[in-house]
């Protein structure tokens, strides 16, 4: 991320903050007690903490107070459960979905101020790509209003199922199981069940995210196209190399209708007879109606 995060605001207490590279390196050998060198080749090698442009470290915060300071206070179980993983996790994931890029925790500290003493010092590898996620300022607003509508899980099963393999993506090293995994999320969002899996998958796709008829076009070709590489790697047909690209844009798909299909707030076959009915070109028309009604 880059410092166009600390203007994202969020409750209970936590706030986004930001250190210089040698005052995050100092901070973080201190709590982990470890040398420099070995801190810096966990958070910028393995963890990809630091901004290298800006030469930043980019952090949560948040408080809580502690009636004991010997061992793990009976407080951080109840922060833990009710903030960090009830509030705090669904909500990087709901950002992760509006907008590209990977922003996460893989580093979690808890600890006294006076004395510095850590309570519990903690890794989260569990997201590989160290893509940078970064808002412009209209973008904020948009961020805000976005949290305020949605919470996870979502209620529709197949919206959770489609977001679940989206998530999944940015946990798997392998490319191509990751695009496996996205391919998932395309379908649970866009197959009806039957046969002509492909044309239904690509035409849906296109419908919904086609600004007008040639772009359409142009989508519905490429969703064929990347449906077609997900089914040589299913089948082992022979070695296959998905590149980077073709990961990025089939995640951006799938983030692009998840959001919104959530603003529809359809049940899945709802949906897909809506765009059943319209032809390529004709969904912007669509929802410029329900914004106008709206």
């Amino acid at each position: 991320m880059d410092s166009t995060i600390l203007d994202v605001k969020l409750a209970h207490g936590f706030k986004f903050g930001q250190m210089s590279q040698s005052e995050g390196n100092k901070f973080s050998s201190a709590l982990e007690k470890l040398p420099k060198y070995l801190t810096v080749e966990k958070l910028f090698l393995r963890y990809h903490c630091l901004d290298p442009k800006l030469k930043k470290y980019f952090f949560l915060k948040n408080l809580f107070k502690c009636t004991k300071t010997d061992g793990i206070p009976p407080e951080l179980t109840e922060f833990d459960n009710k903030l960090f993983l009830s509030y705090l996790d669904p909500t990087l994931s709901l950002m992760r979905l509006f907008k590209e890029g990977n922003i996460n925790m893989p580093i979690k500290y808890y600890f006294t101020k006076n004395p510095l003493s850590p309570f519990i010092r903690g890794s989260r590898p569990r997201y590989s790509y160290p893509e940078l996620f970064s808002l412009k300022k209209e973008e904020l607003k948009d961020l805000h209003n976005f949290l305020k509508r949605h919470t996870l899980p979502f209620s529709h099963t197949y919206l959770q199922l489609a977001f679940e393999n989206f998530e999944i993506s940015y946990e798997i090293a392998n490319q191509s199981l990751a695009f496996v995994a996205l391919m998932n999320g395309l379908e649970a969002l866009f197959n009806p069940g039957g046969g002509e899996i492909t044309h239904r998958i690509s035409r849906n796709c296109a419908v919904l995210l086609g600004s007008d008829v040639k772009d359409s076009r142009k989508i519905c070709k490429d969703v064929k196209y990347l449906y077609e590489l997900r089914c040589k790697i299913v089948h082992a047909r022979r070695k296959v190399r998905v590149e980077r690209d073709d990961l990025k844009r089939l995640r951006d798909y799938v983030r692009r209708a998840l959001r919104i299909i959530l603003d529809l707030n359809k049940p899945k076959s709802e949906a897909l007879k809506t765009l059943n009915e319209m032809g390529f070109g004709e969904f912007q028309n669509f929802t410029s109606k329900r914004k106008d009604k709206d």
